[in-house]
């Protein structure tokens, strides 16, 4: 504990096999559960938490009720003849009436917060060290039983005490230790900024507008890619913090495609674009679920529902009449009352003539008619090469033909 170990930082520090501190403004405590909005929890979660911490100091060999004293304000941690005992205010009261020697610690409705002194004085820490150096210089590698664990000097003579010098075998000192520090990579740095609820929710939001400009534009440009980016980063970002993403990333994608194939492929909007949106929503909605608290999860989605939706309507309301987007968009209509008209088809002139299948028409192929090589199809019929054949309607650049009969 270099400095201060407050709140999350007293638990984890409570689940060390061993616990060292600065011996300058060292602290450690104050670790009641807390709601997201920063109101005290309810009694459920404090006696959950209680639990845990008693626990995690016992397993260590720590006294229970000071861990506890740091989560619970109902208690009164008092040291009775030199016994550290956490109790009720009710039983506070029982023993100041029988014992002359109590000395409260940490009142009711205070939370406890111990210095360094403090807890090497109550034996709550294993030692005290200025830096990483001497910290190492007191430690040394032994083995009991089989089990090769780290102590201090103080540490290893109480267990040669008690079990006796011949059962602590001692390897060798700490002191000459390589210390490796391990720095965050680029994409750690990525993951924990994509991570952050806010980052997230604002990544979500363009995302999904780049997407929806997409969908609205012809062909594939610069919203699509942005919104690709940005949904990737979210995705990507959870899954390099070690969030399970991966099925919500694959949802997601399956839901984006099938939106795609309703809206260009598939007429009107129906089961594809109902599932599409019900996938998108549903593999966010698991992906915040699982990186936060429901809470949060809900709230920071809600505000990316808002902020899309708004920032679609700013967009799709003053975009279109901006200079920008009309050097894109051809806003004039082709109407015939304007005088456009769509070129005749040379080919309509070929309605009547006949000529001979030059390939086998299954229906499709090519014949000559009137000595022009075309490409012509039939109703339906296969129709052999070198037959006679005849051209019965023409649409367009579609030409029909059917095959003559013999007697004809």
């Amino acid at each position: 504990v270099n400095s201060n170990a407050y709140s999350a930082g007293a638990i984890i520090a409570l689940a060390c096999d061993q616990i060292v501190m600065h011996p300058e403004g060292g602290v450690m405590g104050d670790a009641a559960p807390v709601s997201s909005a920063g109101e005290e929890a309810p009694e459920k979660a404090i006696s959950g938490l209680r639990g845990k911490v008693r626990s995690a100091a016992e397993s260590h060999g720590r006294n229970p009720d000071i861990a506890a004293a740091m989560v619970d304000k109902t208690i009164v941690l008092t040291s009775i003849n030199g016994e550290i005992r956490a109790l009720t205010p009710s039983e506070y009261e029982d023993q100041r009436e029988q014992d002359q020697e109590i000395k409260i610690i940490a009142d009711e409705g205070k939370l406890l917060t111990l210095s360094t002194r403090d807890a090497l004085e109550m034996g709550f820490i294993d030692a005290q060290a200025k830096s990483l150096n001497r910290l190492l210089e007191q430690y040394e590698l032994v083995e009991i039983d089989g089990v090769r664990m780290t102590l201090t000097e103080d540490a290893i003579r109480d267990r040669q005490e008690e079990l006796g010098a011949d059962q602590v075998k001692r390897i060798e000192s700490l002191s000459d230790a390589r210390i490796t520090w391990v720095r965050m990579t680029i994409a750690e740095h990525i993951a924990a900024l994509v991570t952050h609820p806010m980052f997230s929710a604002l990544l979500l939001s363009i995302g999904m507008l780049g997407i929806i400009l997409e969908l609205r534009t012809p062909g594939f440009g610069v919203p699509g890619f942005i919104g690709i980016l940005c949904l990737a980063l979210v995705f990507g970002g959870h899954a390099l913090a070690r969030v399970s993403a991966g099925y919500a990333a694959i949802a997601f994608i399956i839901g984006i495609g099938l939106l795609f194939l309703e809206i260009l492929v598939i007429p009107g909007f129906g089961i594809a674009g109902i599932a599409g949106i019900g996938l998108m929503a549903g593999s966010v909605v698991f992906l915040f679920g699982q990186a936060y608290d429901l809470q949060t999860a809900m709230r920071w989605l809600g505000g990316s529902f808002i902020m899309t939706v708004g920032l679609a309507i700013v967009l799709f309301t003053y975009l279109p009449r901006t200079r920008a987007w009309q050097s894109f968009v051809l806003s004039t209509e082709e109407k015939s009352e304007l005088g456009f008209r769509a070129p005749a088809s040379e080919l309509e002139s070929l309605v009547g003539e006949t000529g001979i299948a030059l390939t086998t028409l299954r229906p499709a192929g090519t014949a000559r008619v009137s000595g022009r090589r075309v490409d012509v199809v039939t109703a339906g019929e296969f129709i052999e090469k070198g037959m006679p054949i005849q051209v019965v309607e023409v649409e367009g650049v579609r030409v029909m033909v059917e095959e003559i009969e013999e007697n004809s």
